[in-house]
């Protein structure tokens, strides 16, 4: 027996068995309004961040304060070896090695971490409705705070070393800005890559681990006789140098500042293509 609906007066009625079709220009939209909505969620995303840390460092006297111990070993270590065998000078090679190992730790855990962040949340994308970004804006944040930790470090070697920056230290704010975004770009696109394609992110791993050491993220380019193209083409020697020098009392090149601002307008153009164009795709990806 067919049953009646009630319609609005004044509202047009639609035939019955009408198909409704939906548009794909609406799907750039779509993934525009995931990034800003997930980005809003801060507090569900920096509490799953936090969460991260605590079960990583569960029933430990020091948490995460272990990745900073371990770091600062490290730093030593490598401080007298180079001090010692190279006859370099202790106040300058180590500061100059802390900053760069601490920031190097930032950027390749992010951008390693961010090539299997989809991947990892794949229970999360098939099972709870919440925007993709939120799982994206959780790694990053949890490496930010770990960074922060590690930034003791610093700390402790400046009152060591006694070192003052002086007012340059001011330029750490828009160079960590900087650095902290094409971080973003670049591990948002290692994410979207390594879904679709599951060896990306094996190929990430080891790219990285061959730019570390044509990185001067141990050793100065001042040391090399004439600085050879893979230096200063090297866009990871740059962001370093937008945030080590202002925390060592000087100055970045300007050339670092001009190669960071152009990749940073490139790469945003190219993440945001490519993440309009995959959105839609990423929950039958995983």
């Amino acid at each position: 027996m067919p049953t009646k609906t009630s319609a609005t007066p004044g509202a047009p009625t639609q035939p019955a068995g009408r198909i409704t079709r939906i548009s794909a220009d609406s799907v750039p939209r779509q993934a525009l309004t995931d990034l800003i909505h997930g980005a809003k969620l801060f507090d569900m995303w920096s509490r799953f961040a936090l969460y991260d840390i605590r079960q990583r460092f569960r029933r430990s006297l020091l948490g995460p304060f272990w990745l900073t111990l371990s770091m600062g070993v490290m730093v030593g270590a490598m401080g007298l070896v180079f001090s010692t065998l190279f006859q370099q000078d202790v106040g300058k090679t180590v500061p100059y090695i802390a900053t760069g190992l601490i920031f190097w730790g930032l950027l390749t855990s992010t951008i390693n971490e961010g090539a299997t962040v989809f991947i990892s949340a794949e229970s999360y994308i098939r099972n709870v409705p919440m925007p993709l970004s939120v799982h994206y804006y959780r790694m990053l944040a949890r490496n930010v705070i770990i960074w922060a930790f590690n930034m003791a470090i610093y700390f402790c070697v400046l009152l060591v070393f006694r070192i003052t920056p002086g007012w340059n230290i001011l330029l750490f704010i828009p160079g960590f800005a900087l650095f902290l975004i094409n971080l973003a770009w670049i591990s948002l696109a290692a994410a979207v890559l390594s879904t679709r394609f599951r060896d990306v992110p094996q190929v990430i791993l080891n790219v990285i681990q061959v730019v570390f050491f044509i990185t001067p993220v141990f050793w100065s380019p001042e040391s090399l006789p004439r600085r050879p193209v893979f230096v200063m083409l090297n866009p990871f020697h740059h962001l370093l140098e937008l945030v080590r020098a202002p925390l060592l009392g000087s100055t970045a090149p300007a050339m670092s500042w001009w190669l960071c601002l152009a990749m940073t307008v490139v790469g945003l153009g190219f993440t945001a293509w490519l993440y309009r164009r995959s959105h839609a795709r990423i929950a039958y990806w995983v």
